[in-house]
C-alpha cells in the first residue's frame, strides 16, 4: 500500500530511502558517509514512532 517511495545513493555511502505511504504514515531512511544511519517512522497521525540515529562508530 505505498503511495510514492524516493530512493537516492550517491555512490560514495549516501544514501536516502523515503517511502510515503497512502495513509499517509511515513518511513525515512537516511545512511550517511560516515557510517551512520537516522530512521524515523512517522504515523499517519503524526504521531513519531521510530526516531532513532545509531551510529557505526559508537562506543
Amino acid at each position: 500500500m505505498v503511495g510514492s517511495r524516493y530512493h537516492e545513493a550517491d555512490g560514495s555511502g549516501m544514501v536516502c530511502d523515503d517511502v510515503h505511504y497512502a495513509c499517509g504514515c511515513r518511513e525515512l531512511v537516511h545512511q550517511f558517509h560516515d557510517g551512520n544511519c537516522r530512521t524515523r517512522i512517522i504515523r499517519h497521525d503524526g504521531k513519531v514512532l521510530l526516531n532513532e540515529l545509531s551510529a557505526e562508530h559508537a562506543e
